[in-house]
């Protein structure tokens, strides 16, 4: 016991141990980089600020003259627009509505319409209720009307599949 506390031994200098610092920096600005880069990239991906247009109800009450044809594939096809939205709000007189579904031109992401007087007694125009869902045809911004826009019912809902399909 006595020699092994005497002899001398020479051993070589340990190496040091890698830095944990250093281990974690890149990780971290790693990190960092895909957080700045989702913060920018997140709110592009979702859409931003939806986009707005307006359209009128029809007008010259189509309904109240008789002029109206029956409801069709084909006068559907003969508007600009068509789309299925989602009534957001009422404010006043003015709805806003939440386009759901495009099928024809370019609708943007919000549409606002006036909403109908309901003293108006020629039915042309279509009477908008918050939550509610409706299909939309338009052309040079004013609402179809004669049944080519209302609630999205079973029977509309059949017109513009027909009408848009594939």
């Amino acid at each position: 016991m006595e020699q092994i506390m005497t002899e001398q031994t020479t051993t070589a200098p340990a190496v040091p141990a890698r830095s944990a610092r250093r281990t974690w920096v890149p990780i971290v600005g790693v990190a960092a980089a895909l957080a700045i880069a989702a913060a920018v990239a997140l709110p592009l991906a979702l859409g931003g600020t939806p986009t707005v247009e307006q359209l009128a109800q029809p007008t010259g009450g189509d309904l109240a003259s008789g002029s109206c044809m029956v409801v069709s594939a084909e006068g559907l096809l003969m508007n600009e627009q068509a789309f299925a939205a989602r009534v957001l709000t009422v404010e006043g007189d003015v709805v806003t509505l939440e386009v759901t579904e495009r099928f024809a031109g370019e609708v943007a992401d919000r549409v606002e319409v006036p909403q109908v007087d309901a003293a108006d007694g020629d039915f042309s125009g279509v009477p908008f209720e918050v939550g509610e869902s409706y299909l939309v045809a338009a052309t040079d911004g004013q609402i179809a009307g004669c049944g080519l826009s209302g609630t999205d019912s079973a029977d509309l809902r059949a017109v513009y599949d027909a009408a848009f399909a594939g």
